[in-house]
């Protein structure tokens, strides 16, 4: 099964925080959504408690139960590359993680909080290659669809872009080299008024 070490979420949750079309640093008005990128590391994974129970999560057969904190994504203004996925931390998630009938899918719920914004989501993981990009690392991708979020948010999405690698928690890949586990982007919308 591709599953030995899931990907995280999330990938998911904090960065430079991005206006649709306006500079971070001017307000919010008339604006209907924010975006962040984020990287996150993985700080623990047990097997799952009570909190991944079925009436919590919406799935049965919970196989991971991991915490992860979130680092802001720095990148160069010219061209978009990242040139540092070290930042402070600044966000965090607990999550579970539940088999199906696809070992290449996984059930994905966590809650957790952005810029002192909390959220619950729920959505799915998808394996999509294993020893790639060389043997050890596996690729993948999850989404959150986001809810349960206070005014002025009415909804959001979460998702990665993924490597596990065989380090299972903290931010060393094994092989080295490679940022583990995820990149992520958050867009949170707001309410009309």
């Amino acid at each position: 099964m591709l599953w030995t070490l899931p990907s995280a979420m999330i990938a998911l949750l904090l960065s430079t925080t991005l206006l649709a079309g306006q500079d971070a640093s001017t307000p919010h008005d008339g604006k209907k959504e924010e975006i962040y990128v984020i990287r996150s590391v993985r700080t623990s994974r047990i097997t799952p408690t009570e909190y991944c129970a079925q009436t919590q999560t919406g799935f049965a057969d919970a196989v991971f139960e991991d915490r992860y904190v979130f680092r802001p994504v720095t990148t160069r203004t010219e061209d978009g590359a990242v040139v540092s996925t070290a930042g402070k931390e600044i966000a965090s998630l607990h999550a579970c993680f539940g088999k199906l009938t696809d070992p290449n899918l996984l059930n994905f719920y966590g809650e957790g909080e952005i810029a002192g914004i909390r959220f619950t989501g729920r959505g799915r993981c998808t394996s999509l290659k294993t020893d790639a990009p060389e043997p050890g690392l596996n690729e993948s991708t999850c989404f959150l669809d986001l809810g349960g979020l206070k005014d002025p948010y009415k909804g959001g999405l979460l998702t990665t872009n993924t490597l596990r690698s065989r380090n299972i928690t903290g931010d060393k890949s094994d092989p080295p080299g490679y940022v583990q586990p995820s990149i992520a982007t958050v867009r949170l919308w707001r309410r009309h008024s």
